[in-house]
């Protein structure tokens, strides 16, 4: 064969460093260049290479030498934003008069794993070279052996071409075996985990797929990270005995799934597996299997719209029973309230698996990062740190692997080292693993988990990467971009609002003050809310702050106006509103003490956030509150609290409160700086300890730190020793702290002259109470005030306040979380009776700040009970694994099933001759063909409309579907049912039964006393399919509509109320085995009323009213009715 070793003319790798739609288009242009100089593959020239009318479409056309025509094919990658590597790949042939071979090799295109355009082109180019090249044999040559005749060897063809849907598992194995004897990487690995003091878990889902999850319990983190550092991240985290849980999904029942690399195998590229990661926290070691189940999913219901209306509905309905109420003619002047609806008491859910403030943040990195981080350290021999510097890098540059390593070895190398000498970061899994070993996967995600979530505080929450900046936050924040400031606030990455609403509203209360009074004085320049993408009204030119006086204080000065800026001119857009970003400091003030003084009290807020609702409905949001407040003062208040990054919780145990102080300044327990500070803090103490005798005695000395009112917004986000020169430095550089509190109250701590309109607290004057090193003597002033140069013997303790309205009048009581810790009484520190702290010359008396937080833990602790693992967990640890061998050269695979009797469908690299069917349970779901076979006068006529793209994609569903339901071991398990014999010539129209719902449900009930075998659908496909959504509607049997007491998203017409199903939600990436599982949760849903049959039950639906019914759902919504729709439904 001629030119059988051609090289490429071009470099496939020229183009490494773009990604995504650059690259596909440069590699196109390559691919273009080489073909007008000649491109030969085994003696196949591809004479053009051209870009399609659509985009990410090629049109190859293959020659031989001698410029014979041989093959014309048209490649369509769906989404070009994600080639080359995660790309999904089409591929068909204009020529009608295609061979099988031919069509067989096209058709096999779409079945590999992602790689670049040139080199997709060379595989199709050498697989039509091997059916061009191979000699023609006739008819009736008698084979070798001798005894086949030409019908057999046309019988073996055929079986064959039956089995191409199991291609997938060539790589398995050389003989069928038992699943356990697969499971020895995952016990290994699970012992690894138990090894590490960590909790492995396994979850089954629907089919063969199941869940990994990994689990700590919280109050051991508290021996890595700071308890004060957990409690200022989310306080729920220490609210109770609770785990860290990582639930790790995705594996299409394999296991496991990546090569020694990091990379995925090739059986798990051709199955579509794609690891993603879940955080949270959970009661139990691991979560129950519902509660997972709805975690992992892909796809959504929309079932608030529905259960808000039931609300509107209810309330109305109270309301006018409270005008119909019946006054009683005794009561006279005395107001008689109606009675008041019952609220149902939320249920615990023990099995539940509940999101916490830093969960998104840890999951987009898991899911983003975590891979591509191991396949750097396995590659080049790095570390955690050093992967990271790498990755930062590539990512930035968009260079080759090896060249940023190259160019960043130093900076990477110091990473590294930096990193091995930090003792207190948890187990490292990779560290001295050698290349050819294979990594325990969800141990290696769980320990890089725990690192991240130590240093979090280094790294930006969105983009993660480290953040450059002198000062370490004692909260995870953004960096300077505004990019990722916008996802911080507008997607909720950071703390919950509505959290801190209902368990912190004082602190809540206290941000929003001093934002208002920073925005009205006129000190507010850092940070602002910009980069969040707001939208205000534009100030005039006549406005300015008019600041609500403090009458018991300084009176406001009434020639006092704001420094005058020039004005941007501005025109508001259609919605009458300008971006925030676009304004000058001073109307940027303008607008946020204006958005803030329209939104709701804190105290009002709280009181609709904890309205009581049913398990599993959600939650009402903070903007239905007050509907004419606009987005961008509900935004704001975010950030009033978002961006603080100090710990602040008020003090309402009484013994907990600082003695001899004025009753009218109320006390906030407040934390500052990294959560390493607290560490170094204690290594000051000690060192001063073995220099001063004194201070082995009395540990620190306290003292105040005073400044006005309007600097405490920036104060309590960039530190309390990071701010400008306000009072001078008579006695030296250095944090200067008081040790009488007069000294603080009178001068420093000057009061504000403004008020947020809706405070209850109305705050005045601030001043901080720390703790210092008891070593004066390295001071640099002792007298009449101290000054500290080392900032880190300085640790704020308290934030006391002082306002305008009685402490004890109005305040808003918290939401106990965590619960106080009552046994025993908070001992007092011991003051040094040489650095005394005063309040006007009297001694006050201090709480231990470590007493509340070592209860805490104490109680934690005491809280905890250890769990056995539970039988699926068992069926791992207690696995004979010496039964059987696996006899083959490459990785070996599992596919997990619920049968012990069910062998996985194996095959040798040739071609598979057999299939060994599964033997199912004797009380298996079992298909009704007479049942079935009388729906189909309900039939619409076939779809009439189709196109090559679509026709493909169908043929790969199908194929699919067919593979999934041969190869599953219980029927009942699986749910669905696609019946073969009624699979006709149209790929365009499907029929397919939902069947064996859960006994308890109304629904199966139903089906039972009217004993209705299945829910039969049919499901038509669109010619734009997979970019627009298929149409499913339910033949038989009809459900009770919604109108009069139905649920299960069934509309009156028979089709489903999911958004996934419309344009707005539809992706081409869903499977249609995974959209029938939503639509068999859907029926199983029971809120806000579950499915029932209707008393026609045994009338089918019919074929005009499915699609009015849909159209009116989708209107309902507001969602967008897939194009061609009538067309398709005719």
């Amino acid at each position: 064969m001629a030119d059988a070793t051609a090289p490429l003319t071009y470099d496939p790798d020229k183009n490494s460093g773009l990604k995504g739609r650059k690259r596909f288009n440069a590699d196109l242009a390559d691919i273009q260049e080489a073909c007008k100089a000649s491109l030969s593959f085994d003696g196949l020239k591809v004479i053009k290479a051209r870009a399609g009318d659509d985009e990410g479409s090629v049109e190859v056309v293959i020659t031989k030498n001698t410029s014979e025509h041989v093959l014309a094919a048209n490649l369509l990658i769906s989404d070009t934003s994600e080639y080359p590597k995660s790309h999904s790949l089409f591929c068909y042939s204009p020529d009608g008069d295609l061979s099988s071979r031919l069509q067989k090799i096209v058709d096999e295109v779409a079945e590999a794993s992602p790689k670049v355009l040139g080199r997709t082109i060379k595989d199709l180019v050498g697989s039509v070279a091997k059916v061009v090249a191979a000699p023609t044999v006739s008819k009736f040559t008698v084979p070798a052996c001798g005894d086949e005749t030409e019908e057999e060897d046309m019988e073996e063809d055929d079986e064959a071409e039956d089995y191409d849907g199991y291609a997938d598992y060539d790589d398995i194995g050389a003989a069928p075996v038992e699943p356990e004897s697969l499971m020895a990487i995952l016990q290994e690995n699970f012992v690894e985990i138990v090894a590490t003091e960590y909790r492995p878990g396994f979850i089954r889902q629907g089919g063969n797929d199941f869940v990994i999850s990994i689990s700590l319990p919280v109050v051991n983190l508290a021996n890595l990270i700071p308890p004060r550092a957990l409690m200022a991240w989310d306080r729920r985290l220490l609210s109770c005995s609770q785990h860290l849980t990582l639930l790790i999904s995705g594996f299409h029942g394999l296991y496991p799934v990546l090569e020694n690399d990091g990379s995925y195998t090739s059986v798990a590229q051709r199955l579509g597996v794609t690891l993603t990661f879940k955080v949270g926290l959970s009661e139990k070691y691991k979560p129950g299997r519902e509660q997972v189940q709805e975690v992992v999913r892909k796809h959504g219901l929309i079932v608030t719209d529905a259960e808000d209306e039931l609300r509107k509905q209810e309330e109305l309905a109270a309301q006018q029973a409270a005008m119909n109420y019946d006054w009683e003619a005794d009561a006279e002047e005395e107001y008689i309230q109606a009675p008041a609806p019952l609220e149902e008491e939320e249920v615990s859910d023990p099995l539940r698996f509940e999101r916490f403030s830093l969960s998104n943040s840890l999951e987009s990195l898991m899911d983003q990062s975590f891979l591509k981080l191991v396949h750097l350290r396995r590659k080049f021999g790095l570390g955690w740190a050093g992967a990271e510097h790498l990755h930062a890098e590539i990512e930035r540059s968009q260079m080759k692997e090896e060249d940023v390593l190259t160019k960043q070895l130093k900076a990477i190398s110091a990473a590294d080292q930096a990193e091995r000498s930090d003792d207190t970061l948890p187990h490292d899994p990779l560290r001295g693993l050698g290349d050819s070993q294979l990594f325990n996967l969800p141990l290696t995600a769980f320990c890089y988990l725990i690192r991240r979530l130590a240093s979090c505080t280094r790294f930006c929450i969105v983009c993660h990467n480290q953040l450059q900046s002198d000062y370490e936050a004692l909260k995870p924040y953004v960096c300077d971009s505004k990019l990722c400031a916008y996802q911080y606030y507008s997607f909720n990455r950071g703390p919950s609002l509505e959290y801190e609403i209902m368990h912190n509203p004082q602190t809540v209360d206290l941000l929003v003050s001093l934002a208002y009074v920073a925005a009205v004085e006129g000190s507010m320049d850092d940070p602002l809310p910009v980069g969040m993408g707001l939208r205000v009204p534009l100030p005039t030119s006549s406005e300015s702050i008019a600041p609500t006086p403090v009458v018991n204080f300084y009176p406001v000065q009434p020639n006092q106006v704001a420094p005058v800026e020039v004005l941007k001119d501005l025109v508001p857009g259609p919605d009458g509103f300008v971006d925030f970003d676009d304004l000058t400091h001073h109307q940027m003030r303008v607008c946020i003490s204006k958005l803030l003084n329209a939104l709701p009290s804190i105290s009002d807020m709280k009181k609709h956030l904890e309205q009581k609702v049913k398990a599993g409905k959600r939650k009402p949001p903070l903007k239905e509150l007050d509907t004419n407040v606009i987005p961008a003062a509900w935004s704001l208040l975010r950030w009033c609290v978002a961006s603080c990054t100090a710990h602040i919780e008020a003090i309402e145990a009484q013994d907990e409160l600082i003695k001899n102080l004025d009753p009218s300044w109320r006390q906030f327990r407040m934390t500052v700086g990294a959560p390493a500070a607290e560490a170094k803090f204690r290594d000051a103490v000690v060192e001063a300890q073995e220099k001063n005798k004194n201070a082995v005695t009395y540990p620190v000395i306290y003292a105040f730190h005073g400044s006005p009112l309007k600097n405490w917004h920036s104060i309590i986000r960039h530190g309390l020793w990071y701010k400008s020169v306000a009072h001078g430095r008579a006695f030296g550089d250095g944090v200067y702290l008081a040790k009488d509190a007069q000294t603080s109250m009178g001068y420093y701590s000057q009061s504000g002259r403004s008020s947020w309109h809706k405070t209850m607290t109305g705050p005045t004057n601030c001043m901080a109470l720390a703790e210092i090193v008891n070593l004066p003597g390295s001071f640099v002033s002792t007298n009449p005030h101290y000054v500290v140069k080392d900032t880190h013997w300085i640790m704020c303790r308290y934030l006391l306040v002082k306002g305008i309205v009685d402490p004890n009048a109005g305040i808003i009581p918290s939401t106990p979380s965590p619960p106080e810790v009552t046994e025993g009484r908070a001992p007092y520190v011991n003051l040094d009776p040489q650095h005394k702290t005063q309040v006007s010359g009297k001694e006050i008396e201090i709480p231990d700040p470590n007493f509340q937080i070592e209860n805490l833990i104490a109680a934690r602790k005491m809280d905890f009970v250890h769990e056995d693992a539970d039988d699926e967990d068992m069926s791992i640890f207690h696995l004979d694994t010496t039964r059987k061998t696996i006899k083959s050269s490459q990785q070996s695979h599992f596919d997990l099933d619920d049968d012990d009797d069910y062998n996985i469908p194996v095959a040798s690299s040739s071609k598979l001759k057999s299939f060994v069917a599964p033997t199912r349970p004797k009380d298996d779901w079992k298909h009704d063909a007479e049942y079935v076979r009388k729906t189909s006068d309900s039939l619409m006529l076939p779809p009439f409309e189709s196109s090559p793209g679509a026709s493909m994609a169908i043929q790969r569903e199908l194929k699919a579907m067919i593979k999934e339901q041969d190869s599953a071991p219980c029927l009942r398990d699986l749910g669905w049912y696609m019946p073969p014999d009624l699979l006709g010539d149209n790929l365009y129209q499907w029929i397919v039964e939902l069947h064996s719902f859960d006994s308890a449900l109304p629904l199966a009930k139903d089906l039972k006393a009217k004993k209705v075998n299945s829910i039969i659908f049919e499901i038509r496909f669109p010619p734009a399919f997979p970019n627009s959504p298929p149409f499913f509607r339910i033949i038989t049997p009809r459900f009770l509509p919604f109108v009069q007491g139905g649920g299960g998203h069934v509309t009156g017409g028979g089709s489903i109320c999911m958004d996934l199903l419309t344009t707005d939600g539809w992706l081409p990436s869903y499977s249609i085995s995974a959209v029938l599982m939503q639509i068999r949760l859907a029926l199983s849903n029971l809120e806000p009323r579950p499915a029932r049959l209707a008393q026609n039950w045994n009338h089918p639906y019919g074929v005009a009213e499915s699609l009015v019914g849909f159209k009116r759902a989708a209107a309902t919504h507001n969602w967008t009715v897939p194009t061609g729709l009538d067309r398709l439904v005719r």
